[in-house]
């Protein structure tokens, strides 16, 4: 179950993720095998579960300011210990934004774009790392541990559905895993 989902938000963050894998961008074009287009239509059910996931999580905090609260001291642990791995929050998130600046501008070269691509993911990388080692010390384990079982039993107290939405998630990402390979596979052919 704490694999499930470390914290709920991070589920609905997941859909944003599964949208960057190579192969499933490009399962939209033309000529799309049979495949990419399969895993584009999980990838389009799953975001949208996730999304009503997203509107539970945030319905229940709203509604539960002890949980909010117990969620804003969880993001700080978190901060504070990732800050303490060497990682500038607050400066990476800038660097982030700009990255997607550019890329959004329309402005760039197909080699602009890889790079900006490049340092957009190892920028991300930089990240995970740091929150990671965050996430593994003990106290913000627990912390999260205990945050993600307030949050899932208000959550299900909030929305009979959010129960069937997690097992459908956990579904469709399993699914996604097994898409994943053949379509970043024909989507690097092109």
């Amino acid at each position: 179950m704490i694999k499930r989902a470390t914290t709920i938000t991070a589920l609905a963050l997941a859909a944003l993720t599964f949208g960057t894998v190579p192969g499933l961008a490009t399962a939209q074009g033309n000529g799309a095998t049979a495949d990419q287009q399969q895993a584009q239509q999980l990838m389009q059910q799953y975001r949208q579960k996730a999304s009503k996931l997203q509107q539970i999580h945030e319905e229940t905090i709203k509604s539960h300011p002890d949980l909010a609260s117990q969620q804003e001291d969880f993001e700080d642990q978190v901060r504070d210990a990732v800050e303490d791995q060497g990682y500038d929050v607050d400066k990476g998130q800038e660097r982030v934004q700009q990255m997607a600046q550019k890329l959004q501008s329309g402005d760039l070269s197909d080699d602009e774009r890889k790079a900006v691509m490049k340092d957009f993911q190892a920028e991300r990388q930089q990240m995970v790392q740091a929150r990671d080692a965050a996430l593994q010390k003990p106290e913000i384990r627990s912390a999260g541990e205990k945050l993600q079982q307030d949050t899932l039993a208000a959550m299900k107290d909030q929305d009979s559905q959010t129960s069937k939405l997690l097992d459908d998630m956990d579904e469709l990402r399993g699914k996604l895993r097994q898409q994943m390979p053949a379509a970043a596979a024909a989507g690097g052919n092109g």
